[in-house]
């Protein structure tokens, strides 16, 4: 502890933040590969469509983002999300492509647009 006392209020406030953001990431690895994993364990293929891409969507106050609309079938019902498009030139309305999905959470899943 004589180390953290002998530090100045600004190395102080900026140690624990970075023991805060450190913490915080490895929290969110933890959840994201137990998602991953319960994905993998246990999924469903099913075809997902392209059904609208809008440009320079608004993010926050200040940002912009290209995004795609997409539909797929899970569990009998029409699913639609959307996802960040990072070359959306490649895109096209109706385009197919794989969806992996879990069962029994439609928000759990992958998606591949190579194609099918």
């Amino acid at each position: 502890m004589k180390f953290y006392r002998n530090l100045t209020d600004g190395k102080k406030s900026a140690l624990i933040g970075g023991i805060l953001i450190l913490v915080f990431g490895i929290a969110f690895s933890i959840y994201r590969q137990s998602r991953l994993e319960k994905l993998n364990s246990d999924f469903i293929l099913t075809e997902g469509t392209i059904t609208e891409i809008r440009l320079n969507v608004s993010k926050g106050r200040t940002q912009t983002e290209d995004i795609f609309l997409f539909e797929f079938k899970h569990n009998g019902k029409n699913i639609i999300k959307s996802r960040t498009a990072y070359k959306p030139e490649l895109l096209k309305v109706g385009q197919k492509f794989k969806v992996k999905v879990h069962p029994k959470d439609s928000d759990l899943l992958e998606i591949d647009l190579n194609g099918i």
